[in-house]
């Protein structure tokens, strides 16, 4: 229950902020959002689901809300606030500017730290290995490897690869990252080494900054490996849109054909290299358990390879061979049926001979800095060993069949067996719903075409209260924006469209203003610029022929000098793009944010809703695009004195009837059609 202490101090913390910052502006839709998240965590709405889905647009202050409205219960209830987002530049917004400001507002009555997974951090004792040992760097790289060594040393550098001044190349990082094996906390050795003080941090710490695939990692392990344990944990899901995709994503499997071939082939030879370091009846076993299972796994994988190439012309324009309705063909369930266990085979071979060599280092058999070269290659060949086991599994499982695609891909000479769920809300029960504290979601676009069924469907949570969905005005004025949505451009497969598109681009510049145009596809931005490049404008920025960074910068430069400016992009740049004010004044969204229907996952989703007699455009397809619509409008207008133009180029949006749900679920720009 949501006591009045609580509220007192909720109350304080949010006045002591704005006395704090003159600047700051309490928002009524923020103070709703507040009231909203304490009534949730508290269990006012409900005690035994302590979930709120947040939907509140850009400018109401999400981020300083359930900081406010959390963190005083979390403490008063003994719990860690552990907020998970998408992206790297809202961790850097909490951590750098919105905790610092609440910790000064709270008079500093808590702790915050950011959580990073281990590949972000360096081995102190990898990295001075790494300055005298030959693995092939340049004189530059050396030369920086030291340098690294020496600011670690001089505590100059904490060992995060982020912080580092400067990018630090992947033939370094390589050789120096940290792993499960050699950088044991159980080492005395490597208890000061960076991952480990950073791991002992967040233990101290009231409130943890993590990401969606560092937090979807810890709830695979079982949670409480990475970050406190579910049921102690208040979870905020910021950016909340992405989380089912990358929590898809961090449960689909891979297994690279050529590559595992070729990684056999470097395990036996480092069998052969152990067999010539540690005690051979320690090994014996194991090591012919190893070559067994190399033998076995070398007979699979080329017999995979065989069925890929028999069948060539089974593969589509876009490389992929999918197995429609879970009917993967017989031949391929048969050998991961008879082979996964070789996989499970050879990694337990591979844990054998770790324990073997931390034993002779415990006995003082083995220089510790020996063993830990021997443990980090062989933590990498495990993790490679336990992903196979993975994928082979998943096809030999029947339960998998129904809610999973399985596929072949043909990429850049290899050949890769594919695996990944379908609806992920089943999985996402079992490791979030069901343990955790409280869940807070929020987001900008968190429903779809008005209201939040899509996404409930996606995260598999089952009916809420009505109180537990809202959605909160933005403060923003939409009546500074202009909507366009032009009725004499032809349809998107058509051949002038293309050149449509390419002269409203053209007439967007006439406004000298920031352009930003946003394509479907790769494939029509190379269109687009084709005929934009005949009339060689100036200050044409496009996707794909520099970094998103390099692009990005141009444009800022071009505005600087209050030159007109256009980015030409695909729909990737309608998320984690930050242009205010004059640096975009004209969006033009060229096609409808359609998902590509020949991609695996998407078209054995569509497949499986028509098995139950369900309408997978209305169900999937749309919701998608018009959530995406919506975050793709939502770049033009970042603060309250934004205004500008949006330009709408489908012509679907007027002659199909899902035209209209679309535009109906658009922010209320002005209309000005034409």
């Amino acid at each position: 229950m949501l006591t009045e202490k609580n509220k007192q101090r909720i109350r304080h913390w949010y006045n002591t902020l704005q006395e704090q910052n003159p600047t700051f502006i309490k928002r009524a839709a923020q103070s709703s959002l507040i009231a909203q998240i304490a009534k949730t965590i508290a269990g006012d709405i409900n005690r035994k689901q302590r979930v709120l889905l947040a939907e509140a647009g850009t400018g109401t202050g999400k981020s300083l809300a359930y900081l406010l409205a959390s963190i005083p219960l979390a403490k008063a209830l003994n719990k860690k606030v552990v907020i998970s987002t998408a992206t790297v530049a809202l961790q850097q917004q909490l951590i750098e500017s919105d905790l610092p400001t609440v910790h000064r507002a709270a008079h500093g009555e808590f702790e915050f730290a950011l959580a990073k997974g281990r590949q972000r951090y360096c081995c102190a004792h990898k990295l001075v290995a790494a300055t005298s040992t030959d693995l092939g760097l340049t004189p530059k790289q050396l030369d920086l490897t030291k340098r690294m060594a020496i600011a670690l040393q001089q505590g100059k550098w904490d060992g995060d690869r982020d912080s580092w001044p400067g990018q630090v190349p992947w033939q370094i990082w390589q050789h120096v990252v940290v792993d499960t094996l050699s950088c044991s906390a159980q080492s005395a050795r490597h208890r000061s080494c960076p991952f480990h003080k950073a791991r002992k941090g967040l233990k101290k710490a009231d409130v943890i900054v993590a990401n969606h695939s560092l937090l979807l990692a810890d709830l695979h392990a079982g949670s409480g490996h990475i970050l406190p344990a579910a049921e102690d944990c208040i979870y905020i899901l910021d950016e909340a849109h992405q989380f089912p995709e990358i929590a898809r994503e961090a449960s689909a499997k891979q297994l690279m054909l050529n590559h595992a071939l070729k990684e056999l082939e470097n395990l036996k030879l480092f069998d052969k290299e152990l067999a010539n370091i540690l005690n051979p009846n320690a090994i014996a076993g194991s090591s012919l358990k190893l070559k067994e299972a190399c033998a076995e796994l070398n007979r699979c994988f080329n017999k995979l390879k065989d069925v890929a190439n028999a069948n060539k012309e089974s593969f589509d324009n876009s490389q992929h061979w999918r197995f429609a309705l879970g009917k993967t063909p017989s031949a391929i369930i048969n050998l991961a049926s008879n082979y996964h266990k070789e996989a499970n085979k050879l990694s337990n071979s591979l844990q054998h001979y770790a324990g073997v060599i931390q034993e002779n280092v415990a006995n003082n058999q083995m220089k510790s800095a020996q063993a830990e070269a021997l443990l980090s290659r062989l933590s990498i060949m495990q993790s490679l060993a336990e992903s196979w086991l993975e994928v082979l599994f998943s096809y030999a499982n029947e339960n998998n069949q129904k809610n999973y695609a399985f596929w072949f891909t043909r990429k850049d000479k290899e050949i890769q067996l594919c695996s990944s769920p379908i609806e992920i809300g089943g999985l996402l029960q079992q490791l979030l719903w069901q343990d955790a504290f409280s869940v807070i979601a929020v987001s900008a676009t968190l429903s779809a075409l008005d209201n939040f069924s899509y996404y409930v469907n996606q995260i598999g949570l089952p009916k809420l209260a009505s109180e537990q969905l809202i959605k909160l005005p933005s403060p923003f004025n939409y009546q500074q924006v202009i909507l366009e949505v032009p009725n004499n451009i032809a349809e998107p497969d058509h051949p002038e469209f293309a050149n449509n598109v390419a002269q409203k681009i053209i007439e967007a510049q006439h406004n000298q203003g920031g352009i930003l145009v946003l394509c479907n596809s790769y494939r029509l931005v190379d269109k687009v610029a084709e005929q934009l490049e005949k009339q060689k404008l100036d200050n044409l920025w496009i996707q794909g022929q520099l970094t998103n960074q390099q692009i990005l910068a141009k444009h800022r430069q071009s505005r600087q000098q209050n030159q007109t400016s256009t980015i030409l992009a695909t729909i990737g740049f309608s998320e984690g793009i930050d242009l205010p004010g004059d640096l975009l004044t004209d969006l033009i969204i060229a096609r409808l944010p359609f998902a590509v229907p020949t991609e695996p996952v998407m078209a054995s989703h569509a497949e499986l809703l028509e098995s139950r007699n369900q309408n997978p455009f209305m169900l999937l397809t749309l919701p998608s695009a018009s959530r995406k619509l919506v975050q793709s409008c939502g770049r033009l207008m970042r603060k309250e004195s934004d205004s500008g133009r949006i330009v709408l180029l489908d012509s679907r949006l007027t002659t199909r009837r899902y035209g209209k749900q679309l535009l109906a679920a658009l922010p209320p720009y002005k209309r000005s059609d034409h």
